[in-house]
């Protein structure tokens, strides 16, 4: 039953009247001309609630107001109530839709153009201002109210209202913009953020000294203060953005003006300006930065992408290498039954010596098609997994050209490990393998695959490590190696230092080498695969700025 009376649409529409006017009558008495904070309640609510409880909003800022015109009745006429009881929100409404459908203030749900939004404040400022002077021209007593400080009044009132407008609006727009998670997921990650607690450790406390020493000060000193004010919401800006600007500006607002109910003069208008000033560079400040930080995490996330696609990329190879050393597999069996059938049926019609040499043929033919398959896509990873290309197929090829092999795995988790790291492991086991041989001669070749688990982060180490030893170098038995031989067998594309490296970055690691004398060690740390990636967002154009 609640949930169905919370669902009317007519309910929904009374509770934000209410709410509206009850907070509006409690910000009453601490606005006024030199600071007229509800006007920034009344376009909060206008950017916060959708268009179809702007009338709701209307009435309740009648019902806030009326109360306190009527009384005045007898003093400044009839007249004069009624043209004071016009809300200023019915006024303020075309103009907030006028900034959304023609200035383009909302390109997105979670965007807001801040040239639009400035000329949208700066317009209301003017017209709210022009309300309440013909308002007084009404009044009675208008004659009376006219004094020497008159031409002051316009900047004095105009400044009130935009100060008030800044000082609840950017907070709005922090509330608009924030992220979609449950409110209490929300809580959490406002609570842990570090602009919570930058805030709470510097800004309050140096705000709670300034004001101290505020109230008791000449009127030059406090103008001094006031600048100083700023100065770590500035600190705060720069480091977090345009929401910092928000909590900033508006605690320090609240700590200049509350409570202050001066009349206008010129060194109020002059600290009004420099408020004004002040909160609206730091906020156009922070929305810069705010979007500059967003450029950059944009950057790393395509940078992200790339690598992404280049790992797919290269495990979309390596499927294909295996298919097709697998179908070579397949037609190299073929092929040897066929020739070996033809040769059986005609043997009879060959001399000996030459049905031998077409039975060696085939053999040969056979061993070529297999040594093709297998330094595409050894059969030994194809069946048991990376350590036993790694352990067999490598010292296959180093013991055919005459090099010492030693393998060794250690550490854990490497199982875990996507398919396409495990694919670029061998692969640059193979290309260090062949660029070792390429330096010198190397009596033995020892290679050492290590994996690990860091902060829930997959990883993998190799290390390739060439060593001569001189008894072996003397020894008559003792052959070179021959490196084409072994980049043959083993499918190598003859890669540098650089290419290496490359191909290490492509999966966040790195690359060592270490020479020293009789000794070369190839070390690189490879990390497994980003599982996900998270959306790329459109960017703004350069040349607006937009709050995000």
């Amino acid at each position: 039953m609640i949930k169905s009376i919370a669902e009317n649409r007519w309910v929904r529409q009374i509770a934000v009247a209410l709410g509206y006017a009850l907070v509006y009558t409690v910000l009453r008495p601490y606005s006024g001309g030199v600071w007229t904070v509800t006007a920034g309640l009344r376009l909060s609510c206008l950017l916060l609630f959708p268009p179809r409880y702007w009338p709701a909003l209307i009435v309740g800022e009648c019902a806030a107001i009326i109360p306190f015109y009527y009384p005045m009745a007898e003093r400044f006429g009839t007249l004069w109530v009624i043209v004071s009881s016009i809300p200023p929100m019915l006024v303020a409404a075309p103009i907030v839709w006028w900034s959304t459908r023609k200035l383009g203030m909302f390109p997105s749900k979670r965007t807001v153009k801040l040239k639009a939004l400035l000329i949208c404040i700066t317009t209301l400022s003017l017209i709210w201002v022009a309300m309440g002077y013909a308002s007084g021209l009404t009044a009675i007593a208008s004659a009376r109210a006219l004094h020497h400080y008159q031409w002051i009044e316009i900047p004095y009132a105009v400044l009130g209202k935009y100060v008030g407008i800044l000082t609840i609006v950017p907070l709005a727009l922090a509330f608009k913009l924030r992220k979609p998670l449950p409110w209490r997921a929300q809580w959490d990650e406002w609570t842990k953020s570090r602009l919570t607690l930058d805030t709470a450790m510097l800004l309050l406390p140096t705000l709670a000294v300034l004001v101290w020493m505020y109230r008791d000060v000449s009127v030059d000193i406090r103008q001094v203060i006031q600048m100083a004010m700023f100065l770590p919401v500035a600190w705060l800006t720069s480091k977090h953005g345009w929401r910092a600007a928000a909590i900033g500006t508006t605690v320090v607002m609240f700590c200049i003006f509350i409570g202050n109910a001066a009349d206008p003069n010129l060194g109020l208008v002059e600290t009004q300006a420099f408020i004004a000033f002040a909160s609206t560079s730091l906020f156009a400040l922070g929305v810069r930065i705010s979007a500059q930080n967003a450029r950059e995490e944009q950057e790393q996330l395509d940078a992200q992408a790339a690598v992404k696609l280049a790992q797919q990329g290269l495990y979309a190879c390596e499927v294909r290498m295996r298919q097709t050393a697998q179908a070579l597999e397949q037609i190299g069996g073929t092929l040897q039954l066929t020739q070996t059938r033809l040769l059986n049926r005609f043997k009879h019609m060959l001399p000996l010596a030459e049905g031998q040499t077409y039975f060696k043929q085939v053999a040969t033919t056979q061993n070529q098609v297999y040594r093709l398959a297998e330094s595409m896509h050894p059969i030994a990873w194809r069946e048991r997994g990376l350590p036993a290309a790694l352990g067999e197929t490598i010292a296959r090829s180093l013991d055919e050209s005459g090099i010492a092999y030693r393998f060794q795995l250690k550490g854990r988790g490497l199982s875990q490990l996507s398919s396409s790291v495990h694919a670029a492991i061998y692969r640059f086991a193979c290309e260090a393998v062949v660029y070792i041989c390429e330096q010198q001669e190397w009596s033995s070749v020892a290679i050492t695959l290590r994996g690990g688990l860091t902060n829930g982060q997959q990883w993998a180490t190799l290390r390739v490590e060439g060593s001569t030893h001189p008894s072996d170098i003397n020894d008559p038995l003792y052959t070179k190696c021959d490196s084409r031989q072994v980049a043959l067998k083993l499918g190598t594309n003859g890669m540098g230092i650089e290419a290496m490296r490359d191909h290490v970055r492509l999966y966040d690691g790195g690359l060592h080498v270490r020479r020293m004398q009789g000794n070369i060690q190839i070390t690189a740390l490879m990390h497994d695969a980003y599982e996900s990636l998270r959306e790329a967002t459109t960017g703004a154009p350069a040349r607006e700025l937009y709050i995000r």
